[in-house]
C-alpha cells in the first residue's frame, strides 16, 4: 500500500473503523495488498480521510486478527502466508466448520436451503468450466455466510472469521490446483445435500472431509501454493 497507488475514499458517509477494517481485510484476501507490503498508519489516515487515532485502531484490529505484523523500524506490514501456519489453521478449520454446519443443520429446515442448493447446481459447475474463479468462490463465500448465520453462535462465528481471514489467500490458490475445484464441487454438494436432509451428523462429516481434502492438496502442491 503506497501513497501513490492509494485512492482517497470520498463518500458522504464517514466510514467507521469496522468499515475500514472490512475493506482492508478484503484487499488482503484478494492480494491487492500483498504479503510483506508496508501499510503505514499515515497512509490509511490519508486514504480514508480519518484521524491518525482511528487509523491506529484499524491497524490494531488487523494485527489482532493476525493479518499484519509490526516490524521494528519499519512499522506494519502484511503478514506472510506460510505452509506450517496455514496447515495448522486448516486443522482447526476442519473442527470449527464442522461444528458450524452441524448447528446450521439443526437450526433450519430444508426449504431454507433451496436457493443455496440451486446455486450449487449447474451454475456452480458452469463458473468453474468457464474459468470464472471469482464467481465460483463468491458462491462458496455466500454459502459460508449462510452457515454462520444459521449456526447462530457469535463466538463460533468470530473464531471462523479469524481463521478465514488468515486462509483467504490460500483458498484462492488451492482452488486453482489440478483437480481441486472439481473435487470441491462434489464435496460442497454433499454438505448441502446432508443439510437439506436434516442429517447433522452427515453434514458435519462432509464439512470435515472438505477441509481435510483441501489440507491434503496444500501438502501435495505446497511448492505451488507458497
Amino acid at each position: 500500500m503506497t501513497a501513490k497507488s492509494a485512492k482517497k475514499t470520498t463518500s458522504a458517509k464517514k466510514l467507521t473503523t469496522a468499515d475500514i477494517v472490512a475493506e482492508l481485510r478484503q484487499k488482503i484476501a484478494t492480494q491487492i495488498l500483498l504479503p510483506g507490503a508496508h501499510i503505514p498508519e499515515e497512509e490509511i489516515a490519508l486514504t480514508y480521510d480519518i484521524p491518525r487515532a482511528k487509523a491506529r485502531e484499524a491497524l490494531a484490529t488487523l494485527e489482532d486478527r493476525g493479518l499484519i505484523v509490526r516490524i521494528p523500524n519499519k512499522g506494519a506490514v502484511i503478514a506472510a502466508v506460510d505452509m506450517a501456519s496455514t496447515y495448522h489453521l486448516y486443522e482447526i478449520r476442519e473442527v470449527l466448520d464442522g461444528l458450524a454446519v452441524r448447528l446450521a443443520t439443526q437450526n433450519t429446515t430444508a426449504d431454507q436451503w433451496r436457493d443455496i442448493e440451486a446455486q450449487f447446481g449447474e451454475p456452480f459447475e458452469a463458473s468453474l468450466k468457464n474459468g470464472d474463479i471469482d464467481s465460483h468462490i463468491a458462491t462458496i463465500e455466500a454459502f459460508r455466510r449462510r452457515i454462520k448465520e444459521a449456526a447462530n453462535n457469535p463466538v463460533l462465528s468470530d473464531m471462523i472469521d479469524r481463521l478465514h481471514d488468515r486462509t483467504a489467500v490460500t483458498i484462492r490458490r488451492v482452488a486453482l490446483l489440478p483437480g481441486r475445484a472439481q473435487e470441491g464441487v462434489k464435496q460442497y454438494r454433499a454438505i448441502v445435500s446432508a443439510i437439506v436432509q436434516g442429517d447433522a451428523d452427515k453434514a458435519e462429516a462432509c464439512a470435515r472431509i472438505l477441509n481435510r481434502s483441501a489440507r491434503e492438496y496444500i501438502e501435495r502442491y505446497k511448492n505451488f501454493v507458497f
